[in-house]
């Protein structure tokens, strides 16, 4: 923890300067996300631009916000790669489906059923992971359900019947579901306002490129070691992250009111890997309000209207080919299981990949700029103009993968479209997570599990309409009236542009977790 200090210290001299409150025990806590710096204010922390912090770091080394960069970076890359695991366990099978249900004897057309299982409970379970990550902490959330999720997929490689393997694919996604929902505010925790786009934009590259990394995968896996291989072989690699975790990732909820602050003892490295109970948590309940909070959420349009654009291009643009893919491509281009999945996950890869470089970045660079030209003012919608080419490509590249395969065209042209449409995903991914962290900071746990729920229900039935409603108004009209859909919700997201700040002000702040 010493050298945790030194880190810090030698980060922030140029600019830190410490003011204690009367008794010498607090930092100021003067200014709220979206709070501009006042006149009054002294000696509020800023960053390297001059702009004044925002949340205002403690005093205290265990403070997850005064923790040195290189400490932050190795927590973001863990619960990224948690992130990452879900949708990747959940997808390594979804090339080798045929070999799978040969292997359980049940028809072809039940194959689906084992990953819109894991879908269902990928998106349910966060609904109560999150409430118990506010009350008893991120870490012992994270170690909990990451247990589960490994001895789920052990069992689901070890399964001797079809209905074992289904119960144990639903308990795998209860498992590895916590880190696709607490993630976002685990990343909130730890870093400041400024940061969010590009660290939020690591976050969710590895959550959307999960199920893209893992058919590339999986395709050559089962044609090797056999399909019970894409259960073993997750399970092996959760593993060795769950025991890098235990040493390495320490408790990063906390509380930031004056009262609690006064109360605060700082711990040492090792009580934070070990003492659960910290600052936050010492007078959190848990009631049965805790789980609809995140329906609460619905009420505040800034949420809304990016969650309704978010979770139909998220189906659209990443779940659509996955369950389409396999069947089309080998139709109409004749290929086997792992090319197969190549097709499926490498164009995806590269595409989100891409937006990543510009999404985060670009996000991070509009607030600056607008905070440089209004006196340190940061405003969440300032962050959103990074969001306004995906209003174009993903749509786009939806119509592009359709139109290729009605007509057959050589597989660059529907694997082009798939690319393009995943670029622009990203950009919707992180702009979306991004502004609504900037706005309701205090709940981005609660933003986490509403967007997983709503991806995965949103999500779930498409495998079972797509491919009839290309059979009966053909593949190209089909993909084009799902791309003209995703471009009316995205609407949603340029009215915010205007009217977000207006409609937030109005609204207020919610009254939970005022303290984080």
């Amino acid at each position: 923890m010493a050298a945790m200090q030194s880190a810090r210290d030698d980060e922030t001299k140029h600019h830190d300067q410490q003011v204690e409150s009367a008794q010498g025990e607090v930092w100021p806590n003067a200014i709220t996300e979206t709070d501009a710096p006042e006149k009054g204010d002294v000696a509020q922390r800023t960053d390297r631009h001059g702009l004044v912090l925002i949340p205002q770091p403690s005093h205290f080394k265990d403070d997850p916000l005064n923790w040195p960069q290189w400490f932050k970076w190795v927590v973001l890359l863990q619960v990224s790669f948690l992130a990452f695991l879900g949708p990747f366990n959940s997808a390594v099978v979804n090339p080798a489906l045929v070999p799978l249900t040969k292997l359980f004897h049940v028809p072809v057309t039940d194959g689906p059923y084992q990953t819109t299982t894991v879908i269902v409970a990928v998106g349910v379970a966060p609904l109560f992971w999150t409430p118990l990550a506010n009350v008893y902490g991120r870490r012992p959330i994270y170690i909990l359900s990451t247990l589960i999720g490994i001895a789920a997929t052990i069992g689901s490689g070890a399964a001797k019947s079809w209905s074992t393997l289904l119960v144990a694919r639903a308990f795998s996604g209860i498992g590895m579901g916590s880190a696709m929902s607490i993630g976002v505010a685990t990343v909130n925790d730890i870093f400041f306002l400024h940061e969010r786009g590009t660290k939020m934009g690591i976050w969710t590259v590895f959550l959307t490129n999960g199920p893209h990394v893992a058919p590339v995968i999986g395709g050559y896996l089962a044609q090797r070691a056999g399909v019970r291989w894409c259960y073993y072989l997750p399970a092996i690699i959760t593993g060795a992250a769950f025991v890098v975790m235990i040493f390495c990732f320490p408790e990063t909820l906390f509380s930031r009111s004056p009262e609690n602050l006064a109360k605060h003892k700082e711990r040492t490295y090792t009580q934070m890997l070990f003492n659960f109970r910290s600052n936050a948590l010492l007078d959190r309940k848990l009631t049965l309000r805790s789980f609809i909070r995140p329906f609460e959420m619905l009420r505040y349009p800034s949420v809304t209207l990016t969650f309704v654009y978010y979770i139909v291009s998220f189906a659209f643009s990443s779940i659509l080919p996955a369950v389409t893919v396999a069947i089309l491509f080998t139709k109409i281009y004749h290929f086997d299981t792992g090319i197969i999945g190549l097709m499926l996950g490498l164009p995806l890869l590269v595409g989100s990949a891409l937006g990543e470089f510009l999404s985060g970045p670009l996000s991070d660079w509009f607030v600056y700029r607008y905070a440089k030209t209004h006196g340190g003012h940061r405003k969440p919608e300032a962050r959103l103009p990074a969001i306004l080419a995906s209003l174009l490509l993903c749509p786009a590249g939806i119509i592009i993968y359709g139109v290729c395969l009605q007509r057959k065209t050589h597989w660059m042209g529907p694997v082009a479209g798939m690319a393009i449409s995943s670029f622009g995903l990203q950009l919707v991914t992180t702009v979306c997570y991004a502004y609504c962290s900037d706005c309701y900071k205090p709940q981005s746990g609660e933003i986490g599990s509403l967007y997983n729920f709503g991806r995965q229900v949103w999500a779930f039935p498409l495998g079972f309409y797509a491919l009839p409603m290309a059979n009966k108004i053909t593949i190209e009209w089909a993909w084009i009236t799902l791309a003209l859909l995703m471009a009316l919700t995205s609407l949603g997201v340029v009215v915010l542009m205007f009217k977000g700040e207006k409609w937030r002000v109005k609204l207020g702040q919610p009254q939970f977790h005022k303290d984080i």
